[in-house]
């Protein structure tokens, strides 16, 4: 993914996605690294900075008191449940709440996001909109080059290296299982880019709206459809594609061995220690 999109995209989930041994030292210079990547989407003057740095400590001291102790109950709940093999609606529903939870931190985010989205001025607005667009564009480039087969390769080796990580050495049927997984991700691709240009479409029609009382809470609105793969247009397909990933991902699970589950758990404790760190500092 080209540089400028990953920024972008990272700015989006930062608060949910930095786990692991390192999330204590992640979660605590996120005050850094929040405004490092929206700097390489638009130039803010020295007073902008200043506004988004007081909003964005704001904010995550609201983050870490009100939404940490909810991620650190629903990995236990997901600990507690893995002890015997996920049902259907039992996958299903860890989605929907890790993502609700993920939307929760995104609409934290939109407070200082929103508050320094009002001060840019046109010149700033069309630099911001004009890096999306070519990164979004760059990416779409780069996949019609590729073979159907080769889009399958490729994702099929990211979901595998991801996959080893949570849960140790993979067989070659959950290999299988993940070039399945890839397969389904590689089919989807027009409506995925349909859910970022149509992402793309509003956020313009935001920011031409920045000065409005209710800008926040659509700027907040439509960051959460982002995070949760919403689209009105085309949420029937996107809803059959959540479907067969959570049957998949059911069959995944019935599958592991009791060493990866295990390794699984031992992941699982560690990031819910350090989370229980991070909310009593």
């Amino acid at each position: 993914m080209p540089q400028r999109l990953m920024r972008f995209a990272t700015g989006a989930f930062i608060m949910i996605t930095l786990l692991g041994c390192v999330m204590r030292l992640g979660y605590n210079t996120l005050n850094y690294w929040i405004p490092y990547y929206l700097s390489g989407y638009v130039t803010l003057t020295s007073s902008q900075e200043k506004v988004f740095d007081a909003e964005l400590d704001k904010a995550l001291a609201i983050h870490r008191r009100q939404e940490l102790p909810k991620i650190h109950r629903e990995i236990f709940a997901l600990q507690s449940d893995l002890q015997h093999q996920l049902s259907f609606g039992q996958v299903r529903g860890y989605h929907f709440s890790f993502t609700s939870l993920g939307q929760d931190s995104v609409a934290l985010l939109a407070k200082p996001l929103a508050a320094t989205l009002k001060l840019l001025d046109d010149q700033q607005v069309a630099q911001l909109n004009g890096n999306i667009q070519s990164a979004i564009d760059e990416v779409k480039q780069e996949r019609e080059i590729l073979t159907t087969r080769q889009k399958i390769d490729k994702r099929a080796s990211a979901l595998q290296e991801t996959a080893a990580d949570w849960v140790g050495s993979l067989s070659s049927r959950q290999n299988a299982l993940l070039k399945e997984l890839a397969g389904y991700q590689v089919e989807m691709e027009p409506e995925f880019f349909t859910v970022w240009y149509q992402f793309l479409q509003n956020w313009r029609v935001l920011m031409t709206n920045r000065e409005r009382p209710e800008f926040e809470a659509e700027l907040s609105r439509e960051l959460q459809r982002l995070v949760a793969l919403e689209n009105d247009a085309i949420q029937a397909e996107l809803n059959y594609y959540l479907n067969r990933r959570f049957e998949l991902l059911r069959r995944f699970n019935h599958s592991l061995s009791q060493n990866q589950l295990r390794f699984f758990d031992n992941r699982l404790s560690a990031i819910r220690k350090d989370v229980a760190v991070l909310i009593n500092q």
